[in-house]
């Protein structure tokens, strides 16, 4: 789509936000109307009593209908001027906070939101639409309430489930709020500027363990004295005193002997436990504007490379995260957190290729996607000498295969708008879909005569 025709779409789109009358109104106003012509036509004989009595109880019941309809226009009107005025005078507190998700909430990002004054319709709805990414909208929702004891309040607290569709950074830059009545005939809106970042984080899952570990062929002169654990015979011990590390006694000997000795620290090179990631996110193929690899493919490649950080780390490891992009600036709790930001904000790129990135004297894990050049990959088997571990993720495995079945329900039956369906189907469909499935099978090959090589597939 040309860039003329995606402004035309948003500015139609954006206009639509504001008709003041819902599709619900016009339904019924168009049963109203064809239900009064039919029964005006049921009248009876002319100029009888009945036509009378009947033409009667149709003039009481549009009145009734025209009292029913006013009475929500006016329950949605005054709580829509009363925000006007104020926000006129700049009046109005509007804040949004997004907490970080746990594993256990998937895709779900919770959004609070604050608005302060705003008044209530009477039995009505306040919901609101959030402008993102410059040219995206969200559903109009209402607010998941907090308690709130007071009869009568001006605030608006409460709390959005917002399923996003990609793992990345988001920025709000409007809202839009809606004063809607208790049958939602009617919806007036007025538009809020805000500024507000979030960004959805990849979500651990199990994942084949990797047989990684540190480089040491690099020379220093600092050394650092580290207690190693090592299975069958205890290393070197002396007896306490009083300047040595009570951690570090040997309670299995006291307990036997009454006698307190500790372990004598092992002097290593502190590089030994400092691990090197470089998880390339450089794309072989030009996937401009593909929305597959640019959403499911890419929500997976990232969900896969925090659980490889995630598994070293919890082996013990220093792990040093390389990114291969630039990062913006964002400061976070720890090291841990960096991570997860940075795997969140990388995107597909085709500037800085494999073997540019990677530092063969540093590297220990190199993670690479279905969209890795074979022969950069080749390069690097061949001059790395054993000495890093390869990961490769098939980016085709974030989708389920599709299958005959699948096909007949979407040939034939109705479903409900599932967005993984969706992806599925232009998928198949897609031109890029050989060419990158020829392209896992030889990475593939040249990976499988590798020893220190592992393939994450889905489980």
């Amino acid at each position: 789509m040309s860039p003329k025709l995606k402004k035309i779409r948003l500015a139609l789109k954006w206009t639509g936000f504001y008709i003041p009358f819902t599709f619900y109104f016009l339904l019924f106003c168009i049963a109203c109307g064809i239900g009064y012509a039919w029964l005006q036509s049921k009248a009876g004989i002319p100029d009888s009593a009945f036509k009378d009595i009947f033409s009667l109880l149709l003039r009481f019941s549009t009145g009734f209908c025209l009292i029913f309809l006013s009475t929500g226009f006016i329950t949605v009107a005054l709580p829509f001027v009363y925000f006007l005025m104020r926000r006129k005078s700049n009046d109005i507190d509007f804040s949004i906070s997004t907490p970080s998700r746990t594993d256990k909430e998937q895709a779900r990002q919770a959004i609070n939101i604050h608005l302060h004054p705003v008044l209530k319709p009477l039995l009505g709805f306040v919901k609101i639409r959030l402008k993102y990414d410059d040219a995206h909208f969200s559903d109009k929702f209402s607010l998941v309430g907090r308690s709130d004891k007071k009869l009568f309040s001006t605030n608006l607290d409460g709390t959005y489930y917002w399923e996003l569709p990609e793992i990345k950074e988001y920025r709000i830059d409007k809202a839009i709020i809606y004063f809607e009545d208790f049958f939602q005939f009617f919806s007036f809106a007025l538009p809020l500027e805000t500024s507000s970042e979030f960004h959805t984080y990849p979500l651990s899952r199990p994942s084949k363990t990797l047989n990684a570990f540190p480089r040491k062929t690099e020379e220093t002169s600092m050394r650092i004295e580290e207690l190693k654990r090592v299975e069958g015979e205890l290393i070197n011990y002396k007896n306490f005193e009083s300047n040595d590390d009570v951690r570090r006694i040997v309670w299995k000997i006291y307990a036997k002997n009454k006698e307190l000795v500790v372990r004598i620290p092992e002097t290593i090179d502190p590089y030994a436990s400092h691990m090197y990631l470089y998880p390339s996110f450089f794309s072989f193929f030009d996937v401009k504007d593909n929305e597959v690899i640019g959403i499911p493919f890419l929500n997976y490649y990232k969900t896969v490379c925090w659980s490889v950080y995630r598994q070293l780390v919890a082996k013990g490891f220093d792990v040093r995260y390389i990114a291969d992009q630039d990062i913006p600036q964002n400061k976070l709790e720890n090291d841990s957190e960096q991570v997860r930001y940075a795997i969140s904000v990388s995107k597909w790129h085709s500037e800085k290729e494999l073997r540019d990135f990677v530092k063969l004297k540093d590297a220990s894990v190199v993670i690479i996607s279905s969209l890795s050049d074979p022969e950069q990959v080749q390069q690097l088997l061949e001059t790395s000498g054993n000495e890093i571990s390869f990961v490769f993720i098939p980016l085709t495995e974030g989708l389920n295969k599709q299958h005959l079945g699948d096909w007949l329900q979407w040939l034939f039956v109705q479903r409900e708008k599932d967005s993984m369906a969706v992806h599925k189907t232009n998928w198949s469909l897609s031109l890029l879909r050989l060419k990158i499935a020829k392209n896992e099978k030889a990475l593939k090959q040249l990976l499988d005569a590798y020893e220190r090589s592992s393939v994450l597939e889905k489980k």
